[in-house]
């Protein structure tokens, strides 16, 4: 029998509440493994390969043929950039692995993720922007209740709730957020808050100081991007 040495790290709280299962290639699972453990499990001296799974990730990671100690490095991968972090997590082969020696074993840690542990400095946090952003969104949802003539109104105020909880959740981890996860959000709500201004019904007054509030945190939002690209 090998000794098979397992450790699995997961970016940012992607699965962090679930167990990925680890299978020999007789479809026996081997291990069911969370986030940060290290395992060690025996495998068949014939094992020709392993497979990794977990809902419809799939990847099949063959053995080495040499050595009774293996080592492998459960993870992602994906690019970790806005768009194409989403377009990469739609494939089947996301969630892999790959065997390697024992002392990149040991080394192997969340700098695997450079992004995924790249915390925003608190200086670099833009409260302005997070509260006109809660401003806009009260808005939203107090506009959504006087327009119930509008068939959208569910809609915006869908929105509108929605975006308050996201900026008050940004607001409460602000000594604590991941660069990523920051612009994530205030991208993403800079686009709702677009989505809701399409949806609101016809008034010149309204729209008006809605387009400029918007405009504004847009405006801010991108000079907020623009330090931490120079930070």
């Amino acid at each position: 029998m090998k000794n098979l040495e397992i450790k699995l790290l997961l970016p940012y709280n992607w699965y962090h509440a679930r167990r990925i299962k680890i299978y020999d290639d007789q479809n026996n699972l081997l291990v069911k493994i969370a986030h940060c453990e290290h395992v060690s499990v025996p495998l068949n001296e014939n094992c020709k390969t392993i497979t990794i799974r977990i809902d419809y990730f799939k990847s099949v990671i063959p053995v080495p043929e040499n050595g009774n100690e293996l080592f492998l490095a459960v993870y992602m991968n994906f690019r970790d950039t806005f768009i194409h972090k989403y377009i990469d997590t739609l494939k089947r082969k996301c969630v892999t692995g790959h065997f390697m020696p024992a002392e990149e074993f040991d080394n192997f840690n969340l700098s695997f993720y450079s992004n995924a542990i790249n915390y925003l400095p608190v200086s670099k946090f833009d409260k302005p922007s997070v509260l006109l952003g809660i401003i806009i969104a009260s808005g939203l949802i107090i506009t959504s209740v006087i327009q119930q003539e509008n068939p959208y109104q569910d809609l915006v105020f869908f929105i509108g709730a929605a975006s308050i909880i996201s900026l008050i959740m940004l607001q409460s981890e602000k000594d604590k957020i991941k660069t990523f996860d920051y612009k994530s959000r205030i991208i993403a709500t800079a686009f709702s808050f677009v989505l809701a201004f399409l949806f609101l019904s016809p008034s010149f007054v309204v729209s008006m100081l809605f387009f400029i509030c918007i405009a504004t945190y847009i405006i801010r939002v991108i000079a907020s991007l623009t330090t931490l690209k120079r930070a």
